[in-house]
């Protein structure tokens, strides 16, 4: 038996494509018969199987997939081929676009932007503001082409993920810091204000990156290190144990403990 009908109701996107809002048809999950969702381009949008719906006002358009038990609430939108799938949420005014996908218990929530290839799965809990070009009329995504938030990772604020760059365990990506370039940020660690991890950088354990540092080319800051300030740390250079690194050029594979 199907879970939902659409209803006659048609409202339309700005770029002039049709939707339909649904009514669920029986009770499943925590959803009753009767009540009326969100909406849908097709029926390919959203499964009638699992405990999977679209709630409030939130849009599944194009080739997008709501499947598994996720839940789509508030005015959360996802496009293109995205999917969502296990216990996943995405909420608020999210958008999830392209070919991104959004599974697991992980939660998407705010302004965030998720674009690309890009995978949030596991735990991880993106809630982000929307992020803009120098121009300031192109918004851009918070995590896009192949970044994976995985684990219990954290990401908040206008930050920005991308360039097959992993965020996982219970790392902490915050204000408008932005991972790069194959990068990877580990363990506790946090980045945060205006930091930039690039060209496979690697911040782990319990390091923390702040301030306006760069952390570049291959460099690695682990153990319980802090790197503040406008630092820049790069050519392979570690930081470890208990460093403290403040508004300093570290680089040539040096060591600082």
């Amino acid at each position: 038996m199907q879970k939902y009908e659409t209803l006659e109701q048609v409202f339309y996107l700005p770029d002039g494509r049709k939707l339909l809002r649904i009514k669920a048809l029986r009770d499943f999950g925590n959803v009753k018969a009767g009540t009326i969702g969100g909406f849908i381009m097709r029926f390919e949008n959203l499964s009638q199987t699992g405990d999977c719906w679209i709630a409030e006002n939130a849009v599944a358009a194009g080739w997008s997939r709501v499947s598994g038990d996720a839940l789509l609430t508030g005015r959360a939108f996802i496009d293109h081929r995205a999917m969502a799938a296990g216990n996943s949420v995405i909420r608020d005014e999210a958008c999830v676009l392209e070919h991104s996908f959004v599974y697991g218990n992980a939660l998407v929530g705010e302004k965030s932007v998720i674009a690309g290839v890009a995978t949030v799965a596991g735990e991880a809990v993106v809630l982000c503001r929307s992020r803009y070009s120098s121009s300031g009329k192109t918004k851009i995504p918070n995590v896009r082409d192949m970044a994976f938030i995985r684990d219990r990772a954290r990401l908040e604020g206008a930050v920005c993920v991308r360039d097959d760059a992993l965020v996982g365990d219970d790392a902490v990506v915050r204000g408008n810091a932005r991972i790069t370039e194959k990068s990877r940020v580990l363990g506790n660690a946090v980045v945060e204000n205006l930091a930039i991890i690039g060209e496979e950088a690697s911040i782990l354990q319990s390091a923390r990156i702040s301030g306006r540092s760069k952390i570049m080319g291959r460099a690695a800051v682990a153990g319980n290190a802090q790197v503040r300030g406008k630092s820049y740390v790069t050519c392979r250079a570690y930081i470890c144990r208990n460093a403290v690194v403040v508004d300093e050029i570290i680089g040539g594979e040096e060591v600082r403990q």
